[in-house]
């Protein structure tokens, strides 16, 4: 059913909500590739590093919050309000004058990121209530989010190479500029069921969220203290979600994990978020760290992974409806483990950097696919009424996913090299590729046949211009 007040499709909230999500993530992995250049301009007073953990700190705390304050409010106010404030940071963030303003800056651009990514979401979920359209609708959201992580290190080298590091904050400020009309336009507010008027059990969690990522970064450098706190987010976290079980009118919605659907996809999520940030930062310290290559030459490098990503992205639902979801998953599996396996063999034998893209472009092709499953099957079963706090939820697992394998991914090669780095990456893609999941409410209930599924193939097939 067309929305009343879009005149433009039915499909145009999911495209509006879609890329928002692409520029938040593209934000997260854009960033790697112009470290460098900041720390040579502005300058490093031991603050650098947290140019990239900051935003991901205040990322994870706020997606939580984000997605509950969208089913209290609506969903169009906090989008708009997300929205807004991303592209006023972004510019604070391009205008700062030295490193510890770049910083404080950052971790405002995430906690914006957050707000903005948690309602996205949920603007998807209660707009597209239907088994199918929802299925359809978050092919297209996985897709949107790994082509924007990986076209983050892809678009890095230009921008720097043309505006300086700045130029990485101000494409924001232009897609938001560009999006904010047709948002306007096409963004309903929608709200979930009432709920429960204590919302401090969110920023409870959110703030063990942040000890457990703050604790993570700082770990990377100091051992004992990092781990201390975040042990103690990890403890605030898990007490926070004890309370919630036994509350008559819980605020996190963690009776989504009663669902062993749920819970597998999660699981899945997490890794799958890390091995995608993990590799991305991986391949491009290589490249620039043993190969020589620059910034520029580098982001150029990454295009074939980002193609692999955008093909597999866009075919997803086709091989999903050929082969069904449990097939695609493994062979997606399959593909991550081949991809990991030839980054290690290319750190342990020296070949050439071009087998590096090769494997970089084979974990690009199977992320897309799995994500596409991961998150049908995670959000299958989500009521409309929880479709904020349940994004907001599960964004915040994922986001830890990813900040706990970059962090192993970095121990692993300070003690034992790019082997150990790329041992975690192929280790993250045996997980996934084992994973026991059970197929979303859609792949259950409308299974297609195996007619069906080769009338899907066929039609497809039969779509393709006829060569002379």
């Amino acid at each position: 059913m067309l929305l009343k007040s879009s005149r433009l499709g039915p499909w145009t909230t999911l495209l509006v909500a879609g890329t928002a999500q692409f520029l938040v993530l593209l934000e997260s992995t854009i960033i790697t590739v112009a470290i460098p250049s900041m720390g040579a301009d502005l300058g490093d007073g031991g603050w650098l590093a947290w140019v990239l953990s900051g935003y991901l700190l205040a990322f994870g705390a706020l997606l939580l919050p984000g997605g509950i304050w969208a089913d209290r409010r609506g969903q169009r106010p906090v989008f708009f309000t997300g929205l807004v404030s991303f592209a006023v940071s972004s510019v604070l963030c391009a205008l700062s004058p030295g490193i510890e303003v770049l910083v404080a800056t950052r971790m405002l651009q995430g906690a914006s990121a957050g707000v903005l990514a948690a309602s996205a979401l949920g603007v998807v979920l209660t707009r597209y209530v239907g088994s199918r359209e929802r299925a359809v609708a978050m092919t297209v959201w996985s897709a949107l989010g790994v082509i924007g992580a990986v076209a983050g290190s892809l678009c890095a080298g230009p921008l720097i190479m043309w505006l300086g590091w700045p130029g990485v904050f101000w494409i924001n400020v232009a897609a938001v500029a560009i999006l904010l009309p047709v948002a306007w336009r096409v963004i309903e507010s929608r709200r979930g069921a009432a709920v429960s008027p204590r919302v401090w059990p969110a920023f409870v969690a959110a703030t063990g969220t942040a000890g457990i990522l703050a604790g993570l970064s700082i770990a990377e450098r100091t051992v004992a203290p990092g781990t201390a706190v975040a042990l103690l987010g990890i403890a605030v976290v898990v007490g926070t979600v004890l309370a919630q079980r036994r509350s008559a009118a819980p605020i996190l919605p963690v009776g989504l994990f009663r669902l062993p659907s749920y819970r597998a996809a999660t699981t899945g999520l997490f890794a799958g978020n890390g091995l995608m940030i993990a590799s991305m930062f991986a391949c491009s310290s290589h490249l620039q760290g043993e190969y020589g290559l620059s910034a520029a030459a580098a982001s150029l490098a990454i295009l074939p992974v980002a193609l692999a990503a955008l093909v597999v992205a866009f075919l997803a639902d086709l091989l999903i409806g050929c082969f069904t979801e449990t097939v695609t998953f493994r062979l997606a599996g399959v593909v991550l483990i081949a991809g990991a396996g030839v980054l290690l063999w290319v750190s342990l034998t020296e070949a050439a950097w071009g087998w590096l893209i090769v494997g970089g472009a084979l974990i690009g092709a199977g992320l897309p696919a799995c994500f596409v499953i991961l998150n049908r099957t995670a959000y299958a079963q989500v009521e409309s009424s929880q479709a904020g706090s349940a994004s907001g939820f599960t964004n915040m697992l994922t986001t830890i996913g990813g900040a706990v394998t970059v962090a192993l991914t970095a121990l692993a090669g300070t003690l034992l090299g790019r082997p150990g780095a790329y041992g975690v990456l192929l280790a993250s893609a045996l997980f996934i590729a084992t994973l026991r999941r059970e197929p979303s409410h859609q792949s259950a209930v409308g299974r297609p046949t195996s007619a069906r599924r080769r009338a899907v193939c066929w039609r497809a097939r039969s779509a393709r211009p006829v060569r002379s």
